[in-house]
């Protein structure tokens, strides 16, 4: 859709330094490899780069106007358009709406936000409309499906993605008549403005954890982050168990549901299902779904919240119940038999407890556990997450898991240096060499939790990103042994 910069600026606080503001434009982009001629250049300061350095990469690749927050960004040329805003962040949000006509606002957009569980909870809410009869995409870290089925394109490989893919897509969605959207709302994303000025109708809270810390400085202002979500949309969704949320919805005069323990129940947890018991306003009723995990009953509770307060009722919703699946590398089982073999994605301290504690519930034989912690993240989890492997483990394996920049060893040393010695803890810094031991160990009956991956399919080592999956690893080593294993 072409438009001129004034149209985008209307209403729009900017100093205006040189060229035309009437300018006809093409779109908006804050990557200058994306840039096409006719496009506005935004001027984005990250952590790692400052948008200002790729200003003339931008106008050779055909930028006609550059909008940044700093007048010294400014080259001096009068061919190309130059403007101030005070956030470059919030205008690119703005931005990237207005030029594909703001379609969120023809959207139904829920936004799912916590520190554990939004890529199940939003894959989730999406299953439950997809069954009910809606068009319906999911956009996070998974990359985006459409009525169930992942689309095959690169993506963004950012939970939230930055706003002139967010719009572009919502704009192609419209094309497709789809009516619903679940987008994962990240902290970093909510913090970075990238939700500016998309119509979210409605917000889902699901709990506060410890990850990210050390992107947000702080405790403080990461939950300051996610707090952005509460302001951004028209209802909410709020898990009644979680202390900070409930505080926070408590003092909310948005429409509000709460969804908790009280709201579902667990009746039977078996190794590859459960019985459940489901409360709606004094109306219970069971059912069975074909995945386990103690944590996912109020994933299932906070996907059945939204969808409930859609105004969809609950007897249209419980007969599809039974059919729902969890997103690839959540608690995902990979053999069965004769001992089983399960991955996910579980990288924070509290996300690596409920998946052990649930892991150690429906096992008869031993727990092995490979892990690892990412490097460049928040050091001070290392040796809490190390301390919980190791109360439900009885061997551990502590390997490499995208150790970035930092030495891998010292990651793994970091982890257990809370741990008295012992010859069931091992370091292996090569995780695949860490899965093959693991492998090795385990003996009918049995449970392999491989921690911290989940769907990824790449391992970042230094600064390369070289191909790795712990499902197709696993698989490669077992169809080495010869042992007959059979796969789920």
């Amino acid at each position: 859709m072409a438009f001129v910069i004034a149209e985008l600026l209307k209403d729009w606080p900017c100093t205006w330094l040189h060229g035309s503001i009437n300018e006809w434009i093409n779109g908006v982009k804050d990557d200058s490899r994306d840039v096409k001629p006719g496009d506005v250049f935004v001027v984005i300061k990250g952590r790692h780069a400052n948008g200002a350095s790729y200003i003339d990469e931008a106008i050779r690749n055909g930028a006609v106007c550059i909008i940044s927050e700093e007048r010294e960004d400014d080259r001096g040329s009068q061919d190309v358009a130059f403007g101030i805003v005070p956030n470059t962040r919030s205008f690119l949000s703005h931005a990237s709406s207005r030029i594909h006509g703001n379609p969120s606002e023809r959207l139904h957009v829920v936004a799912v936000t916590g520190t554990n569980g939004k890529t199940t909870v939003s894959h989730l809410i999406g299953q439950i409309l997809t069954f009910l009869g809606y068009k319906t995409a999911v956009i996070g870290t998974l990359g985006l499906s459409i009525d169930g089925k992942k689309v095959e394109e690169e993506f963004p490989r950012l939970t939230t993605w930055p706003a002139p893919y967010l719009h572009e897509t919502f704009m192609r969605l419209l094309k497709m008549n789809i009516t619903h959207v679940i987008i994962e709302a990240s902290s970093m994303g909510l913090e970075q403005h990238r939700l500016d000025h998309c119509s979210i109708k409605q917000g889902v809270f699901l709990n506060i954890g410890h990850d990210h810390i050390e992107d947000h400085k702080g405790v403080n202002a990461y939950r300051k982050a996610k707090c952005r979500l509460m302001q951004l949309a028209n209802k909410i969704v709020i898990n009644e168990d979680d202390p900070f949320w409930y505080e926070i919805g408590k003092g909310s005069n948005k429409e509000l549901k709460w969804f908790g323990k009280q709201h579902i129940s667990l009746e039977e947890l078996k190794p590859l299902s459960m019985n459940l018991k489901v409360n709606d306003e004094g109306k219970e009723v069971s059912f069975e779904v074909e995945f386990t995990g103690i944590y996912n009953i109020l994933n299932i509770a906070a996907a059945i919240a939204t969808v409930r307060q859609m105004g969809i009722p609950m007897t249209s919703i419980i007969p599809f119940l039974p059919q729902l699946t969890l997103p690839l590398g959540r608690f995902q089982f990979i053999i069965n038999q004769p001992f089983k073999v399960v991955i996910d994605y579980a990288h924070t301290p509290e996300a690596l407890n409920y998946f052990l504690s649930s892991a150690a519930q429906i096992t008869q034989g031993r727990l092995l556990v490979v892990f690892g912690c990412g490097g460049e993240r928040d050091q001070s989890k290392r040796s809490e997450m190390g301390e919980i492997a190791a109360l439900y483990a009885q061997n551990l394996w502590v390997t490499s898991d995208n150790p970035r920049s930092e030495d891998p060893l010292k990651i793994c040393q970091q982890i257990i240096k809370d741990l008295p010695p012992s010859n069931r803890i091992h370091i292996e810094i090569d995780r695949a060499t860490a899965i093959e031991q693991a492998l090795r160990s385990c003996q009918p009956g049995d449970l392999l939790c491989i921690a911290g991956k989940g769907h990824e399919a790449t391992q970042h080592i230094g600064k390369h990103i070289v191909p790795f999956s712990d499902e197709l690893t696993v698989r490669t080593i077992l169809s080495s042994f010869s042992t007959g294993n059979s796969e789920k």
